[in-house]
C-alpha cells in the first residue's frame, strides 16, 4: 500500500494521465483539474506533496499554493513553469513557499529523484519534530540544549529542505544596504553583481571588541542554490563570533568549516556532493591599525603606495576535506594609514570577454585596482562597473561577482 500521497494539479486533462500513470505505482496520487478541486481534495486527504501548474484559468498555481499555506503548512509545494516565467518564479519565491520549481515539460526520471528527495526532506522534517518534543518530556535541564539543537536543525532545514520561500530575506540579509554598515567601514565600496536573480556570492560584517570582521565568500553554485548555502554561512558566522570570546580569523574559519560539514551531512564519500565556499575573512583594528586574515582559497590585496601586498588563502575550503582537522593559517600584519584592502569573489577575473573572448584573468585584475587605488572608493566602484560593462559586452555573465574596498 501507497503511504506517500501526491496532489497534482493542472487543467489539462493529458498532463493528469501521463502524471498518474507514471507515478501510480510509487504513491498515491491525487488529480485536480484546478485550484479550488485540489482545495476540497485537501479537506479529505492527508497529501504530502502538492505539485501544480502555474498557468491554470481561475486561480493560478502561485495563488492556489499560497492560499492552502494557512491550513497545510507541511505541505512540500512544488510548481511547474516555463523557462519564460522569470515573474512567476520570483513570485512564487516570495509567496508560494515552494520546495523546487520544474520547468516544463518534465523528465519523468529527474522529477521521479526530485519526488525522492522532497519526501526524504518531508521525513526528516518529521524526525526533527518528534525529537524535539522527545527532548522537552524527557528533562527540563535539557531546555537549552534543545533550544540549540533547534537552531541548528531549522538552519539545516531552511538550507536543505525548504523552498526558495527565503530568498528575498536573503537578498537583504546578505547585502544591506551600505548606509547600514558605513559606520564600521568608514570609507568602502562593495562591487556586488549577481548572476542570477539571488546570488551565492556574500559579504558579511560584524563589530565586536572594539574590531570588525570582515568576510567575502563565494558559496557552491550561483543563484537559488549559491543563496541558500549563503543564508547557512552568514547564520553559522553570527552565531560564532557572537559566542567567541577571542577572536582570531583562522579559528572563525576552523568552527565554520566544522559546522558546514555538520550540516549538510558531509561524509566525503566519492559520490557525494562537495558543497561549501570559498573565503577571504578579516579582523581589522583600525584604532591599532593591525589586521588578522585568514582565507580558504580566497586572497587578501593591500594596495600601499602603489604597491601590492598579497596575502594568499589556504589551499582548502570551508566544507569536507581531505584533512579536515588541518588548520586554517592566521596572517597578522601592521597598517598603514591609506592603505586600501580588496576582498572578491573569482566571479571578475574567470568572466569571458573582450576581443579574444578569454577570461578577464588575475593579472589584468591587479593592475586595474592597482591603477586607481589612489581614487576616492565611489570612483573605484563606477570603473569597476565600467570595465567589467565594457569587458563582458554581449557575452552573458557566466557566474556572480562580489568585489570590496576598505581604505584605511
Amino acid at each position: 500500500m501507497n503511504t506517500r500521497s501526491i496532489l497534482y494539479v493542472d487543467d489539462e486533462e493529458d498532463n493528469l494521465t501521463v502524471f498518474k500513470s507514471t507515478f501510480r505505482r510509487e504513491y498515491t496520487i491525487h488529480l485536480a483539474k484546478s485550484g479550488a478541486e485540489g482545495m476540497e481534495i485537501l479537506k479529505n486527504n492527508e497529501i504530502q506533496l502538492i505539485i501544480t501548474d502555474q498557468r491554470m484559468p481561475g486561480m493560478t498555481g502561485i495563488q492556489f499554493l499560497e492560499s492552502i499555506i494557512p491550513d497545510h503548512p507541511d505541505c512540500i509545494r512544488m510548481i511547474l513553469t516555463g523557462f519564460s516565467d522569470v515573474e512567476a518564479i520570483i513570485e512564487a519565491i516570495n509567496k508560494g513557499r515552494v520546495y523546487r520549481y520544474i520547468t516544463k515539460p518534465w523528465n519523468k526520471d529527474e522529477l521521479r529523484q526530485t519526488i525522492n528527495k522532497a519526501f526524504e526532506n518531508y521525513d526528516l522534517r518529521e524526525k526533527n519534530r518528534n525529537l524535539i518534543e522527545e527532548l522537552k518530556k524527557s528533562n527540563e535541564q535539557l531546555e537549552r540544549k534543545v533550544i540549540e539543537r533547534t537552531q541548528k536543525i531549522e538552519a539545516q532545514k531552511n538550507e536543505i529542505t525548504d523552498s526558495i520561500r527565503y530568498a528575498k530575506r536573503i537578498q537583504n540579509a546578505l547585502f544591506p544596504p551600505c548606509e547600514a554598515i558605513s559606520d564600521s567601514l568608514k570609507d568602502f565600496f562593495i562591487f556586488n553583481k549577481p548572476r542570477d536573480i539571488v546570488s551565492g556570492d556574500f559579504y558579511w560584517i560584524a563589530e565586536k571588541e572594539d574590531k570588525v570582521v570582515v568576510a567575502v565568500a563565494d558559496c557552491t553554485g550561483h543563484g537559488v542554490p549559491g543563496a541558500f548555502m549563503s543564508m547557512l554561512g552568514i547564520a553559522i558566522l553570527n552565531e560564532i563570533v557572537n559566542k567567541t570570546t577571542s577572536l582570531r580569523a583562522n579559528e572563525i574559519l576552523n568552527q565554520l568549516r566544522g559546522n558546514v560539514i555538520r550540516s549538510l551531512h558531509q561524509t566525503g564519500k566519492d559520490n557525494e556532493a562537495r558543497d561549501g565556499m570559498e573565503m577571504a575573512l578579516c579582523i581589522i583594528d583600525f584604532e591599532q591599525y593591525k589586521i588578522q586574515y585568514s582565507g580558504a582559497f580566497n586572497p587578501l590585496y593591500i594596495i600601499r603606495n602603489k604597491e601590492i601586498i598579497e596575502l594568499m588563502g589556504d589551499k582548502m575550503p570551508i566544507g569536507i576535506y581531505s584533512d579536515e582537522e588541518e588548520s586554517f593559517t592566521n596572517q597578522k600584519l601592521e597598517l598603514e594609514k591609506g592603505d586600501t584592502l580588496y576582498m572578491f569573489s573569482d566571479g571578475f577575473v574567470d568572466q569571458i570577454g573582450g576581443p579574444k573572448r578569454k577570461t578577464f584573468r588575475s593579472k589584468y585584475f591587479k593592475e586595474l585596482l592597482l591603477t586607481n587605488s589612489d581614487k576616492k572608493m565611489a570612483d573605484q566602484y563606477k570603473i569597476l562597473e565600467k570595465t567589467f560593462k565594457e569587458w563582458r559586452g554581449d557575452i552573458e555573465q557566466i557566474d556572480d561577482i562580489l568585489v570590496m574596498g576598505v581604505r584605511v
